[in-house]
């Protein structure tokens, strides 16, 4: 099957919404991207539960939002922070 995004090839697509996204393309979104290289049953559960209308709005999603229905700290997934503070 074709990826409804970049349109290449790929065996196994993901769902997201109402389009079939290759993994090259659901590892775009910085956040969602590690929880689903991670832990991929995470990210099946922040899917279900955030369900994004199509690619674009999967796009959209925020890490509050992620962080608001998963606790990635108990299963172990740190995001890098960009808060970056120079000590005197």
């Amino acid at each position: 099957m074709n990826c409804d995004n970049c349109k290449k090839e790929d065996p196994w697509l993901e769902i997201i919404g109402k389009n079939f996204i290759c993994k090259r393309c659901v590892q775009q979104h910085k956040e969602m991207g590690l929880v689903y290289r991670t832990h991929i049953d995470t990210f099946h559960f922040l899917i279900r539960k955030l369900k994004p209308e199509d690619f674009e709005a999967y796009m959209d999603i925020t890490r509050e939002q992620i962080e608001e229905h998963a606790d990635l700290k108990k299963a172990g997934i740190k995001f890098p922070t960009t808060n970056v503070v120079s000590l005197e």
